[in-house]
């Protein structure tokens, strides 16, 4: 006898639980190597776990607390020493693999890796990140084990394909878990929301100091950065911090200088002090229209920092007037609106507060994502 897997069922948005409707799944797998718990094999790749080293920690935890045996596939690094952020789940067994590595070592990596999932008995491979999702079909095909893969962006949806291994994509939004159904079939996508927790915030903020303003991922998109700076370049009660990701960061460098704003733009790498500086900041921009969703977005909209964004696809969280401002021209008069402290830029971040504590709560995530490879 053979069972589909439980996430075949589409996720009810307003229970937060899935249907009871069942489905036919693409691929089916023996019952007697399915159960209600399994050892879950989590590939994440590196962007990703520097990014997003919390959701996963809660992840994890959320999964080893309902009974399930969790490994965690990481990159390697320099040192044997645990990285900080990992230390929390040290009891979750860590394998490190080089990622990503050249062609002609990938069938190596796959061996190695392939005895370690049989040894500890793995029934589900999980991919975070491009080069983890290499990783998990790899390793997967060759042990005949299902394999899932996040999807945080509707750009790489593009590239999702029904002859593909995966055997389920784990949509971050509604509107990129529909685009996904469209391409593969509802069978092979289940809603699975990023979580995140809310954090003490009780600093008293000094309205005599200048105003903080954060923008993520400022070179991803030069020309939308050099317009948000342009917009700003006359006032001269702010402070702005760019978060510079990527390859393109020298383009960023030269419009500071041309622009002559050295003295109030600060340039950050290091995410960890970007999420420390966006609980207390005035205002969130998002310049760049193919970032991924990210849960230092959802952070800040838990915190109400109100956010001011050229468009999105796929950000079902970022609703134009209610929970953000989304800018197709005129950058300065949306942010002029939130920094004044009045009733609109108020309403954005407790909408915004609001709607992420009801959709994307790290409950709800560790629920999701354990009901997508539950037997119905």
């Amino acid at each position: 006898m053979q069972n589909t897997l439980g996430a075949c069922r589409p996720w009810n948005k307003k229970t937060n639980r899935y249907s009871k409707r069942n489905g036919n799944c693409a691929r089916t797998f023996n019952s007697t190597t399915i159960g209600t718990t399994m050892t879950v094999a989590m590939v994440i790749s590196k962007d990703r776990l520097e990014q997003e080293h919390a959701l996963f920690n809660r992840l994890v935890i959320g999964l080893l607390d309902a009974g399930n045996q969790i490994i965690r596939v990481v990159p390697e690094t320099e040192t044997d020493e645990l990285p900080y952020y990992e230390q929390s789940v040290s009891l979750a067994k860590r394998i490190t693999t080089p990622m990503p590595i050249s062609r002609l070592l990938r069938s190596e990596r796959k061996e190695k890796l392939i005895e370690q999932f049989e040894k500890n008995e793995v029934k589900m491979i999980v991919g975070f990140g491009k080069d983890a999702m290499q990783v998990a079909i790899d390793v997967g095909k060759a042990i005949d084990v299902p394999i899932m893969c996040e999807v945080v962006s509707m750009r790489d949806t593009k590239a999702i394909k029904k002859s593909s291994p995966i055997w389920r994509w784990l949509a971050a939004t509604p509107s990129i878990e529909k685009e996904i159904e469209r391409r593969v079939g509802i069978e092979r996508v289940a809603l699975v929301p990023l979580g995140v927790t809310g954090y003490s915030n009780e600093e008293n903020r000094d309205v005599s100091k200048k105003n903080c303003i954060v923008v993520l991922d400022a070179s991803g998109n030069a020309k939308q950065t050099r317009a948000v700076l342009e917009s700003l370049r006359s006032n001269s009660n702010v402070h702005i911090f760019l978060e510079l990701l990527g390859k393109h960061e020298h383009r960023i460098w030269k419009i500071i200088r041309q622009l002559e704003m050295q003295h109030c733009v600060t340039c950050l790498l290091d995410t960890s002090e970007l999420r420390t500086l966006i609980m207390h900041c005035d205002l969130l921009v998002i310049p760049n229209n193919t970032m991924p969703i990210r849960s230092i977005l959802l952070e800040a909209m838990l915190q109400r920092v109100p956010v001011v964004c050229t468009e999105l696809p796929g950000f079902d969280m970022l609703i134009d007037k209610e929970t953000a401002l989304i800018v197709r021209n005129d950058w300065k008069s949306a942010i002029a609106t939130l920094l004044d402290p009045g009733s609109e830029a108020s309403a954005i971040g407790d909408n915004g507060a609001e709607l992420i504590k009801e959709k994307y709560a790290s409950a709800t995530q560790i629920a999701a994502f354990e009901a997508a490879f539950t037997l119905i």
